[in-house]
């Protein structure tokens, strides 16, 4: 599904992937109401769940970026100062279940097609890279996963230092590809600006990932059309992919 006609061509050389509702989804995973944060405030007896979520959301881009600092630290230093307490190393244990448990399943249990799709666009003489906004507990199982062969370069932003949609974490994944720009696609489901930032990175083609996301009760009928009115193409599927780089090669 596109936007509109495809009328751009260029020799494709990489394309760079977003990873969590993009090629894999936690929320398959996620049984209804679950929300993380909530249930890390639950485990951890905090009487006011709406605070520490707060909190959760205002640390989020200090856990992308500093691969240096465990996740479970972050609540054991909300505890220490609102509960005047440690975490125990059961809680501990618990805080990073409750984070990264559904990750881990997405992770190691991605879609056939997502794979089969991946290994297409391999055939091609394609390099891929993975551009990710992540923490080290949801990447605990990165390299176990099925994914992580297909990839010439991934660029996990707790590792690298940078997050998107800052133009250096884009131009880090493309010179380890060795490609430019120009002649790559970005793919993602849009999160974090995060197709924004590729357009003013300068890539050929920005390809919104819909298909995870646009499920009932996912996001709002705003938010899609926002991010598809960024894209300049649209697809359901990551299968759709390679008519798609077929249409852009000269």
């Amino acid at each position: 599904m596109l936007t509109g006609p495809i009328t751009k061509r260029f020799q494709v050389q990489s394309v760079v992937f977003d990873l969590f509702h993009t090629l894999v989804d936690p929320d398959v995973y996620r049984p209804e109401g679950f929300t993380r944060a909530y249930k890390i405030a639950e485990a951890l007896g905090l009487a006011d769940a709406d605070e520490f979520a707060r909190y959760w959301d205002e640390v989020e881009a200090k856990r992308h970026v500093d691969g240096s600092k465990k996740v479970a630290e972050y609540a054991d230093d909300y505890l220490l100062e609102h509960g005047g307490r440690r975490c125990t190393p059961e809680e501990l244990d618990q805080v990073n279940l409750l984070w990264g448990r559904m990750h881990d399943l997405a992770l190691l249990k991605p879609r056939d097609e997502v794979v089969s799709a991946l290994r297409y666009l391999r055939t091609r003489g394609l390099k891929l890279g993975l551009l990710s906004n992540i923490d080290e507990r949801e990447a605990v199982n990165w390299t176990n996963s099925p994914l992580s062969p297909l990839f010439d370069v991934a660029c996990l932003s707790f590792e690298i230092g940078h997050s998107k949609p800052s133009k250096e974490a884009y131009s880090l994944v493309l010179s380890r590809l060795g490609t430019d720009a120009s002649s790559s696609i970005y793919v993602g489901d849009g999160s974090h600006d995060e197709l924004v930032g590729a357009k003013r990175a300068g890539f050929g083609l920005v390809v919104f990932m819909k298909g995870f996301i646009s499920g009932e009760g996912k996001r709002s009928a705003e938010v899609l059309n926002k991010r598809q009115a960024v894209a300049d193409a649209t697809i359901m599927g990551i299968g759709e992919l390679g008519a798609l780089v077929d249409q852009l090669q000269v």
